[in-house]
């Protein structure tokens, strides 16, 4: 789905099925493969969807291609509206740049394709991850301007459920919690973000997170004043 409507030769997805193999591409092993996945996109579409959209593969000289015509695609639809939020963030539309970003979260649930660890996938893995960590970032920062805290705490939670070492996430929810008075909330997050960081990177929080952090222990007006 990655390269759909592309020619994939005969040798990548030998390499790509059956990297330790030896002597495969003179055998049919590929051949199978390729039939149980026409039969299982057959099986998977019924003729009135095929009418409007479809998945087919085909046979060239050199590989197969997978066509893909009007296909619903969740991440190349999470591309689109990050893309589009970008463009709107970009020229000062941030009330349609909040709603295109909001409905681009909405659409991401988790990890591209989890546990596998070929290079291309854990490329678009990341990729996906860090777009969605930006836009999580650019709705936190409207909500913490808005006031909404449940809101941040939110959002700094999903940013940590993809990444736990996102040091930008551990300020915002130390900043929150000093401005609603939870001081010893606020320690705890920075505790928190301390450790992981040492156990991790072996590193300390940087600069800005201990300035944060030592504002924080002030009071909700130095955190408010300092926003």
């Amino acid at each position: 789905m990655l390269h759909r409507n592309q020619i994939i030769s005969y040798d990548l997805l030998y390499d790509a099925l059956w990297p330790s193999a030896s002597g495969v591409g003179n055998s049919s092993s590929l051949k199978v493969a390729v039939h149980a996945l026409r039969k299982s996109l057959d099986q998977a579409q019924s003729p009135a969807e095929a009418e409007n959209s479809s998945l087919r593969v085909r046979t060239c000289d050199s590989g197969y291609k997978l066509e893909a015509r009007n296909v619903w695609i969740d991440y190349t639809e999470f591309e689109s509206l990050i893309n589009r939020a970008h463009l709107a963030q970009r020229h000062t539309n941030l009330h349609l740049a909040d709603d295109l970003y909001t409905q681009a979260t909405q659409l991401y649930d988790g990890d591209f394709l989890p546990g596998l660890q070929d290079d291309w996938a854990a490329t678009q893995r990341e990729w996906l991850r860090s777009r969605q960590l930006f836009a999580l970032g650019f709705l936190s920062e409207r909500r913490l301007r808005q006031g909404d805290h449940l809101s941040v705490i939110d959002l700094c939670g999903r940013m940590l459920a993809i990444d736990c070492l996102h040091e930008a996430s551990y300020r915002t929810l130390i900043r929150v919690h000093a401005e609603l008075g939870q001081l010893a909330q606020a320690q705890r997050w920075y505790t928190l973000c301390t450790k992981r960081l040492r156990d991790e990177l072996q590193v300390a929080p940087d600069h800005e997170t201990q300035r944060v952090y030592t504002m924080a222990l002030r009071g909700p007006q130095a955190v408010g004043a300092h926003r």
